[in-house]
């Protein structure tokens, strides 16, 4: 969330301006002493005319009376526009200062000569009270979302400044609403408002007392908690209570509906941080959440500080590494379990900067599947894999598999199949020597896309791998109606398949079930001779991990396949 244009412009109003308490009390002071000037002045000269020092020319000092007034008057309004609360009052004050010392100059002199003076100190009470009501109607409505009620963000922005000038502490959290484009599109938008108004209302039933609620943009929330609140435990409840079912009535069907959430939260103890700077680590925390399916309340602090501009620092890295060629490619060789003959390899892309440091695939793959930086390297990693085994594969045939990972993002994309394709055909590769790795997630983004290009690559002779099979993202039913050719068991479910029976078992259902498919079974991340007797047992079609290999260079993997 930031302020933008809007909001800059804003916060160049005399009403917003970090000095607003100096000119308020400034433009007191002008119509305080302006008033005693003008008693001042009917007091030593009354009625009487004074002559100009240049010409002939004199002017009534009742003149001279009406014009400092008129000056007292405009010191009085501008208060009115820099704080109509305080501003009408100190205004009140002044005018009713100045009636008393005109009643006391009439009964002194028993001249009714400054009455009109006091008729104008009326006329002006009134024309303050005009002006306060109606930008207090204004700032009520520039201070509230039209959807929910509650102060916008401009009314947040007000209230964490004040908050930050003034003594004591507390916290910031924004809370992002997620789910809101899908129930607009598949509900409308009416009822997207009614769920949007009713989280509101439950957002603000947890908070009560404790602090306020603020609509700022879209589905986003802030909140300005007490220092004495526990926020942590108020957060919690929120969240609860955000994603709980809500129950609308479309056509006189009651439908649940359900939203998520997700929390970021700073503190605001810190009196060196700007209003800017609170919104900016809080924004920062909230992202994090967003971000992380893990996380649904992160809290900004130094290590997360750390985090985020590592990642950061990381997707610039990518950035460059792509532009520049930092990446580049190892194999990973998958054997036939009986007999250790070659299936292939799996192509697994690696990053290695100038300095010769090497950045974790573990570290950069996840930075670059948030964005769509993961279709390049993926894009790269496919064309250089086709051109450094196409001879290779061209002599073997389609006994040797050349394996590459696309990311869910990808396999969704519509066109997928005819791009992957368009470089078989350029590169010249053979197509049934091509193996495209998708995980299980991928089935659930996008289906129908999904879908569609796995079919059409089947139908080129490409195959395909179910990647991490056995982490529960699909359903039975949707991978038997997939022309899947290879179900590949996750490293975890190997790892403690030796000592844990419920591995053990789960493993050779998995083979079991892969058989009955008609796909080959791979289990990936073997390590032990143990485990491949175990998987041998289970009738394991293939294997790959450090037991027979680690990752090669392209010239160590070309010279496995002599």
């Amino acid at each position: 969330m930031s302020g933008g244009k809007d909001s800059d412009r804003r916060f160049h109003r005399l009403a917003d301006s970090r000095f607003r308490n100096l000119y308020l009390y400034l433009a007191f002071a002008v119509s305080i002493l302006t008033v005693i000037g003008n008693g001042f002045i009917s007091n030593l000269f009354g009625n009487s005319v004074l002559n100009l020092p240049f010409g002939e020319y004199s002017i009534p000092a009742s003149s001279i009376s009406g014009v400092v007034q008129a000056v007292s008057a405009t010191a009085c309004i501008l208060m009115v526009i820099i704080d109509y609360k305080t501003g009408f009052k100190l205004g009140i004050f002044t005018f009713l200062f100045s009636i008393f010392g005109i009643a006391r100059g009439i009964i002194a002199t028993g001249s009714m000569a400054s009455l009109p003076g006091a008729a104008n100190c009326v006329i002006f009470i009134f024309v303050t009270l005009l002006i306060s009501n109606q930008l207090a109607a204004s700032d009520r409505f520039a201070l509230t979302d039209s959807s929910t009620g509650l102060p916008n963000r401009y009314g947040f922005e007000r209230a964490l400044t004040n908050r930050l000038s003034a003594i004591g502490g507390g916290y910031v959290a924004y809370l992002h609403v997620g789910g809101f484009h899908d129930l607009n599109a598949n509900l409308g938008r009416k009822y997207g408002n009614i769920i949007l108004a009713e989280t509101a209302e439950r957002i603000e039933d947890v908070i009560g007392e404790q602090g306020d609620v603020y609509k700022i943009e879209g589905a986003e929330f802030a909140i300005i908690l007490s220092e004495t609140a526990n926020y942590e435990s108020i957060l919690e409840q929120t969240v609860d209570a955000v994603e709980a079912p809500i129950e609308v009535d479309r056509n006189g069907i009651k439908v649940n509906c359900f939203v998520t959430a997700n929390v970021g939260v700073s503190d605001i103890y810190d009196r060196h941080l700007s209003t800017e700077e609170v919104m900016m680590c809080t924004d920062v925390a909230m992202n994090y959440a967003v971000n992380h399916e893990e996380t649904k309340i992160c809290t900004y602090n130094d290590a997360l500080k750390a985090k985020v501009a590592r990642t950061t620092e990381v997707e610039k890295l990518i950035k460059e590494a792509l532009e520049k060629e930092y990446f580049y490619v190892q194999y990973q060789p998958q054997y036939v379990l009986d007999g250790k003959k070659l299936r292939g390899f799996e192509a697994l892309v690696r990053l290695r900067m100038p300095d010769g440091s090497i950045v974790s695939p573990g570290e950069f793959i996840p930075i670059a599947e948030k964005t769509d930086l993961i279709l390049e390297i993926d894009r790269y990693v496919r064309r250089r894999a086709m051109n450094e085994f196409k001879e290779i594969c061209e002599k073997t045939g389609d006994s040797l598999v050349v394996s590459v990972n696309v990311s869910a993002k990808e396999v969704s994309s519509p066109g997928f199949a005819d791009e992957v394709m368009g470089v078989v055909r350029e590169v010249g590769f053979p197509a049934e020597c091509l193996e495209i790795e998708i995980t299980e997630y991928s089935l659930i983004k996008s289906v129908e896309n999904t879908i569609a290009n796995i079919q059409d690559l089947r139908e080129y002779g490409v195959k395909i791998a179910v990647d991490d099979f056995g982490t529960g993202y699909t359903s039975l039913s949707q991978l038997l109606n997939l022309p899947v050719t290879l179900l590949k068991i996750d490293k975890s479910l190997i790892d403690n398949i030796e000592d844990s029976e419920i591995n053990r078992d789960f493993v050779k259902t998995v083979i079991y079930m892969g058989h009955l498919m008609n796909c080959e079974v791979i289990s990936e991340g073997v390590e032990k001779e143990s485990q491949l007797r175990l998987l041998n047992q289970y009738d394991c079609d293939f294997i790959q991990g450090f037991v027979w290999s680690k990752p090669l260079d392209y010239d160590a993997a070309a010279d496995v396949c002599r």
